[in-house]
Order: structure tokens, then C-alpha cells, then sequence
């Protein structure tokens, strides 16, 4: 059996409080036994509008406190993935880096941008922790399909998505729809279990995120939801035997009509 979560939570608006957070966040995973541990986007820089604002909380991973960070988690059993903004020479990614008992496992960059200032990524890989093989699709991108398809390509059971849904108020996310499309598909049309970690953050008089956290098995079954602007831990024990490595023809498809696709008729 593994146990994976989505972390929901109202980041501080303070870095050192952020640490703080975290540090109790996998204290608690590591009492509930949890394996894997999914963050929302941006948690440890702070998720932002605009481009100073991103880039003045921005990290490299070769950043002595981006370093010093990844060495404290080393006392914690839990796997994890935590969004952040990576800098790189003058570019800005919205990343996520995927950490396991103090030492970092790699990033993944997000390729479908909600701020323009971001840089997109075009490369996804998969990691391997406790014997599982899982990959990272970061909000946007869990809305179009190739992503999601690579990772599975690669042999991903199970996809992590942080999400950061601070939306305008008249936005159809300001509140929670009954079903989550995109994550139906994405888990269904790849095989994978499916584990969505947002924000709660209660609204400022302009943005508002009530937390679109949620968990969905490999048929697109929707299995855990959050309460609305709760901070929680959504947990879902997965027997290894539901951890699908063979992924058939829903991943796979026709050679005829992936040929057509590709124009080479």
C-alpha cells in the first residue's frame, strides 16, 4: 500500500514562516505515514501577479538557503513536491522540485503559463521514489494533454499537480465546480492516479482561491475532495496492485491514427 497527499494550505506571506510551515506540514505526514506529499504551486516563494514581485522571491537551486532548505527535510520520510520560482540566468520558471530525505530528486518546469513573465519548459521526465515511478504536471498544464502523456509515456502511476487557483472573483473557479474535467481526462485517458494540491486563500476584496484540492484513481474516479478554504492534508492509500505500469492502448493508441496525428499519411 502507498500513501500519497495533497497538502492544502493558506501559505504566509513570510519565507521563514513558509519553512516553518513546511517543517510542520511533514512533521505531520511523517505521524500519518504518508509516502508521498504534494505542495501547491509557488508555496516556497509565494505565488505572484507580477513580474518584480516574481522575481525578487525567486530561488536557484544553487542558492545556499534554497540548499540549506532541502538539507532540513533530510529527518522526514515523506517524498515531496513544493513549487517555487526558480531563477535561471534571466529567466523565471514556475517549477517544482521533488525533494526525498534531504536531497533533491530534480525540478519540473511548467510549460503552459497563466504569467506571461514565466518562461515556458518543454521537457517533462519522471522520478522514481519507494519504487514507484510519478510525475509532476503543474496546474495549467493538467489542462491540455500532452504533458500528462509524456509522463505516462515514461511510465508514470501516479501525477502530482500543484495548483495555485487564486482567480478574480467572477471567476468560475472562485468557487468549487462539481467535477473537474481536465482531471477526469488526465487521469483517465493516461491510466494514473491523479493528486491535486491547491492553495486556501480567502478573498482580499479582488482574488479569492476556496481550494480546489482533490484525488482521482486511474478510471477518472473522483476519491477525495477538500473542504472549501480549509488547510488539510487529503490522504488516499493506493494498493500497489492499482499502480498501473502497463498502460495499454489508452496511452498507447493506434499506430494508424497516431500516424495521422502526425501528419504522415
Amino acid at each position: 500500500m502507498i500513501r500519497a497527499a495533497a497538502c492544502q494550505i493558506q501559505p504566509e506571506e513570510r519565507f521563514e514562516k513558509r519553512l516553518a510551515q513546511a517543517a510542520e506540514v511533514l512533521h505531520e505526514a511523517g505521524k500519518q505515514h504518508i509516502d508521498f506529499l504534494c505542495f501547491p504551486e509557488g508555496f516556497l516563494t509565494g505565488y505572484y501577479s507580477n513580474k518584480a514581485q516574481a522575481e525578487a522571491n525567486s530561488l536557484k537551486p544553487s542558492d545556499p538557503i534554497f540548499h540549506e532548505f532541502v538539507l532540513s527535510t533530510a529527518p522526514f520520510s515523506t517524498t515531496f513536491m513544493m513549487g517555487f520560482n526558480e531563477k535561471d540566468g534571466d529567466y523565471l520558471y514556475d517549477s517544482v522540485a521533488v525533494i526525498e530525505k534531504g536531497s533533491l530528486l530534480g525540478i519540473q518546469r511548467k510549460h503552459y503559463l497563466y504569467h506571461p513573465y514565466f518562461t515556458a519548459s518543454s521537457t517533462y521526465r519522471t522520478f522514481v521514489s519507494k519504487g514507484i515511478t510519478f510525475g509532476c504536471i503543474i496546474c495549467l498544464d493538467s489542462n491540455y494533454f500532452e504533458p500528462a502523456r509524456l509522463l505516462a509515456l515514461q511510465g508514470a502511476t501516479i501525477l502530482f499537480c500543484p495548483m495555485c487557483n487564486k482567480v478574480p472573483l467572477d471567476h468560475r473557479y472562485a468557487v468549487k465546480p462539481l467535477y473537474y474535467s481536465q482531471f477526469v481526462a488526465r487521469s483517465f485517458e493516461n491510466r494514473c492516479w491523479l493528486i491535486g494540491a491547491d492553495w486556501a486563500y480567502p478573498s482580499d476584496g479582488e482574488l479569492v482561491c476556496p481550494g480546489h484540492s482533490v484525488i482521482y484513481d486511474p478510471d477518472g474516479q473522483e476519491i477525495n475532495r477538500s473542504a472549501s478554504f480549509q488547510n488539510a492534508l487529503l490522504v488516499v492509500d493506493i494498493p500497489r496492485e492499482r499502480l498501473m505500469h502497463e498502460k495499454g492502448l489508452r496511452v498507447h493508441g493506434s499506430k494508424l491514427l497516431n500516424t495521422q496525428l502526425a501528419g504522415q499519411t
